[in-house]
């Protein structure tokens, strides 16, 4: 993913410019490049903020022990629809959740759809890659509950990786008279992660301390997938599964002599596997997910003559179970217990979390978790020491503005 450079004044009159069309209202704001007889282009933009606060480790964001404002999210979207079917859409995001992100602004999505019927359409370009319950709209404040997602499977700091690709995307409904429907997408192109991502910052906390290891890039690597729901006959209820394969992916490293070999080339294939199950009824809503991967690769010595040196492959997987409940139009209350593990380490936590829809277009959450073990801090800089049997806590505070 090629990202913009980013400067202070960039940074500063993004935020400027999004918080104050924040407070303009919920919807979105139209206008008639073309003249009134044309089609409207429809803008939106969202500015999330947020604070962490831990006990025992720094979690997602670099001094959490202290409490932390390196939680930010900040987007805008400009979409239209210039002929029958026919929709063109374009988001610009830019976030900060500890060392990764820092405001870099990067293009979210970029696609041209056309829905030939309810059976099959097709949408090209940067689209989001859907995966799961909420994969696709992560970055929707005002469509979920909780502060954080389960990090297992929706990692904020992994939005380079989870949220898009470029390619081809097809997509449609199919009924099934009293068998409900099934709704599919099935998709192809290539994923961009960005040399200081999430994903290339969890390779690089793998390696040792600079100047000894240097992490020198990241892969782009081709994609393929695709995710199918059953909309049951049961109001309410749809079961999903989901599968993706990445090829060929990798990332470059360095160990300098004499502490290791010098360069290596990790590469290797990433098969993926999500299932969900989502039933709403009335003002409850109850999900559980369960989501696996792995990384079938090798480290390679190019000096060598690319001498396989090992196999990795730790084996994660993340389940969790929530539930949540409108009471009101002020108050929504929710609650979750997920559970990740890998080959080396584990981490569970239990989340409750109080949304309050201050206005249509403001909305405000408090969460507190409790959590036990260390699988997911993935930064070792910051917790030198670590403990998988001890319990913990963490603070997560967030406001949304969006019009």
């Amino acid at each position: 993913m090629k990202r913009i450079k980013r400067t202070d004044t960039q940074k500063t009159l993004l935020t400027a410019a999004l918080g104050a069309a924040a407070a303009c209202g919920a919807s979105a704001y139209e206008v008639h490049p073309l003249g009134t007889n044309m089609p409207p282009l429809d803008f939106h933009a969202f500015i999330s903020q947020g604070y962490l606060k831990t006990t025992d480790y720094n979690y997602l964001a670099n001094d959490t022990k202290n409490g932390s404002f390196q939680f930010t999210e900040i987007g805008a979207n400009v979409s239209i629809n210039p002929f029958p079917r026919t929709r063109i859409a374009v988001q610009g995001f830019a976030f900060d959740v500890g060392n990764v992100g820092q405001y870099d602004p990067f293009l979210d999505y970029a696609l041209i759809e056309y829905t030939f019927s309810d059976q099959i359409g097709v949408r090209g370009g940067r689209i989001r890659r859907p995966s799961g319950i909420y994969n696709s709209i992560q970055d929707i404040d005002l469509a979920r509950t909780f502060v954080l997602l389960p990090q297992g499977i929706y990692d904020a700091r992994w939005r380079d990786w989870s949220a898009g690709l470029d390619g081809v995307d097809l997509f449609g409904s199919i009924q099934m008279n009293k068998a409900g429907s099934l709704s599919y997408e099935a998709y192809a192109g290539y994923v961009s992660m960005a040399d200081n991502g999430g994903v290339a910052r969890y390779a690089e906390n793998g390696l040792p301390p600079a100047p000894v290891g240097e992490f020198n890039g990241i892969d782009t690597a081709p994609i393929f997938g695709g995710q199918l729901w059953w909309n049951t006959p049961v109001d309410g209820l749809r079961l999903g599964a989901a599968y993706a394969y990445m090829a060929n992916w990798g990332y470059n490293s360095t160990i300098i002599p004499p502490y290791g070999p010098g360069h290596i080339h990790s590469v290797g294939n990433v098969p993926l596997q999500q299932y969900s199950a989502e039933y709403i009824y009335k003002s409850w809503t109850f999900q559980a997910e369960y989501y696996t991967y792995d990384f079938e690769g090798h480290n390679y010595l190019p000096a060598m003559g690319d001498y396989n040196i090992g196999t990795t492959g730790d084996n994660p997987e993340t389940w969790y179970v929530a539930a949540s409940h409108r009471f009101n139009h002020l108050l929504e209350v929710g609650t979750y217990y997920t559970m990740f593990k890998d080959a080396s380490a584990k981490q569970n936590d239990a989340a409750l979390c109080f949304r309050f829809d201050l206005k249509d277009w403001w909305v405000f959450k408090v969460e507190g978790h409790y959590l036990e073990g260390t699988g997911l801090l993935r930064d070792n800089a910051n917790n030198p020491v670590q403990s998988n049997n001890n319990g913990w806590f963490m603070l997560a505070v967030k406001t949304t503005f969006s019009f």
